[in-house]
């Protein structure tokens, strides 16, 4: 069971609960655009599932984020519609990937179905303020990760489906696969970030583990790794949108590295989030729709 923590105006310094989730709410907004984009393009080619499935991936980690912040106290009632939404959204793209003709897809695709079935009714129970005891957020916390396990290997499926002979494509699917693991990150730092605040010190390795696994994985984007097939960026936007993520992220990596965090801190790194984890949907977008790297 979770301890509930009421963090208010004096306990986050100068950002409100609402200033907070205006900045939550307004990224919820445009990544639910980009979602109805992907479901309703006809034009359903690798990188785009690949992206779309990378995005199952980053939500699971979302819901779990939104989930803590109402545990916290934190503008619960707009959180709630965040995570309703993100939970609906998941579930439809779901729906959208049903009647793949690659058999080890669908295999992966009933997998995931059978995880998220009670994922998706805890998730409801916390929305309708019927969370006794806290066991829905507790159910949440214990197989968030294994949703998450299963989302990648989709992932993963969808870039082992890959036929292509075309070398620029496939590198390009990489890359998608690469940058939308940051997002996922992204969220998974931020929840593990949650959990320290709510006193589980255990979490202080994993979330150690995340952040080197994010500030690694940018360095690779950033610089290439020919060894991993992964070149230098040369496409002038990709290049330009890379540098706001890097920059975003030397503000935000020593404050999720600190062991003990201030309110204030704290404060940033979830008014901040949001707009990393936006900024690389759109490095994500580019590599989608881009002919080059």
């Amino acid at each position: 069971m979770f301890k509930i923590i009421t963090i208010g105006v004096l306990g986050l310094g100068l950002m409100t609960p609402s200033t907070l989730s205006a900045v939550e709410t307004n990224n919820m907004q445009l990544d639910m655009a980009s979602l109805v984009d992907d479901l309703m393009n006809t034009s359903d080619t690798i990188k785009k599932k690949i992206n779309l499935s990378g995005k199952q991936r980053m939500l699971t980690q979302r819901m779990t984020k939104l989930a803590l912040l109402i545990s916290l106290n934190i503008d619960s009632e707009k959180n709630k519609k965040s995570l309703l939404s993100f939970a609906t959204a998941y579930n439809d793209a779901l729906e959208n990937f049903r009647g793949e003709e690659n058999k080890a897809i669908n295999v992966q695709l009933q997998v995931i179905e059978k995880a998220w079935k009670p994922f998706f009714k805890n998730v409801k129970l916390i929305v309708e303020g019927k969370d006794k005891n806290s066991e829905a957020l507790s159910y949440l916390l214990k197989n968030n990760e294994l949703l998450l396990k299963e989302s990648n290997t989709l992932v993963l499926k969808y870039e082992e489906g890959n036929t292509s002979q075309n070398y620029m494509e496939r590198a390009m699917v990489t890359i998608i696969d690469l940058a939308g693991r940051q997002r996922m990150l992204s969220q998974k730092m931020t929840k593990e970030k949650l959990l320290i605040v709510k006193g589980e010190s255990k979490y202080n390795a994993k979330l150690k583990e995340t952040v080197k696994l994010f500030d690694d994985s940018l360095t690779l984007l950033l610089k290439g790794d020919m060894k991993k097939k992964i070149s230098k960026p040369s496409n002038k936007k990709i290049k330009k949108q890379l540098l706001k993520v890097s920059t975003l992220w030397k503000e935000l990596k020593p404050l999720y590295k600190k062991e003990k965090t201030e309110p204030k801190e704290l404060a940033l790194i979830i008014q901040k989030n949001p707009i990393l984890l936006k900024e690389i949907n759109l490095m994500v977008k580019m590599a989608e729709t881009e002919t080059e790297y």
